[in-house]
């Protein structure tokens, strides 16, 4: 059910330190989908992709330090979202997964923006709907303020509004990873440079309040990173946005975003447009 959010938490002083720390105890996996692997030039930088399924396109976008194939194949969202009649295009965003993972700051932030857009280019569509959890709502929200004309629907979660990331240098960044076991596929010099860009992803207040696409936000009730009151800032400012608040932690085995009851609202929301 659609509700307001009333779930209140304590903020955290550095919240991708959680995500770092809480993706490593993931998956629970299931029956994972048989999507198919591609490849695309996002302006020179080489980024890998999943898609399965057919009807109208849903992309999604993984958070900080994960991957396509760990947030979204194998919990069986893909899968979910397949079967409800679209199809599901799963991007490894750029420092990540199977993608080129650059070790400038410079080729994050903003340009993880663009990776979203050449990849609709790349695939034919003129509107999609978006898909993004934690790090990927940061990009999915930034998208929509920078090309709401190329979404039919947007989904935010895992998120709130602004959530400023810390803005650390380099040689911080990579201190703070250096003894953090990350996921298989990533690296900690390429996940430093994303930390870096990553204040650059925060959409402007006027983009919010000037939201005329369905929109929802699903987060976990005991999501530990996320300030509640950003959340809170997120449904009051952005207009026409739904909050549903399902069981689950932001990442690790109880994370929201590896149950069913993920896919199920995902689903849900889609089926309604």
């Amino acid at each position: 059910m659609l509700r307001p959010v009333k779930v209140l938490r304590a903020r955290m002083a550095d919240p991708y330190r959680s995500i770092c720390l809480s993706l490593i105890l993931v998956i629970t996996a299931g029956a994972a989908c048989a999507a198919e692997s591609a490849w695309f030039d996002s302006d020179g930088t080489r980024l890998r992709y999943f898609s399965a399924g057919e009807g109208e396109t849903v992309v999604l976008l993984h958070g900080f330090g994960g991957s396509a194939t760990g947030l979204y194949i194998e919990p069986g969202t893909v899968d979910a979202l397949v079967r409800a009649g679209f199809r599901v295009v799963a991007l490894d965003q750029r420092g990540h997964g199977g993608s080129e993972k650059p070790y400038d700051a410079d080729a994050y932030g903003q340009y993880m923006v663009e990776d979203v857009r050449r990849l609709l280019d790349h695939l034919g569509q003129a509107r999609v709907h978006l898909v993004g959890y934690s790090m990927g709502g940061k990009v999915a929200a930034s998208f929509h303020a920078t090309y709401p004309d190329r979404l039919s629907s947007i989904a935010l979660c895992g998120y709130g509004w602004p959530w400023q990331s810390a803005e650390v240098t380099l040689a911080e960044a990579r201190a703070q990873l250096a003894e953090r076991t990350v996921l298989p596929g990533n690296d900690h010099d390429a996940l430093a440079a994303v930390s870096v860009g990553m204040p650059g992803l925060t959409p402007t207040e006027a983009s919010l309040r000037a939201n005329r696409l369905p929109a929802v936000a699903i987060i976990g009730d005991r999501d530990e990173v996320v300030p509640a009151e950003d959340l809170d800032m997120l449904s009051k400012t952005m207009a026409g946005i739904d909050v549903v608040v399902i069981p689950g932690t932001h990442a690790g085995p109880d994370g929201a975003p590896y149950s069913e009851r993920f896919a199920e609202e995902l689903v849900h929301f889609l089926k309604r447009l």
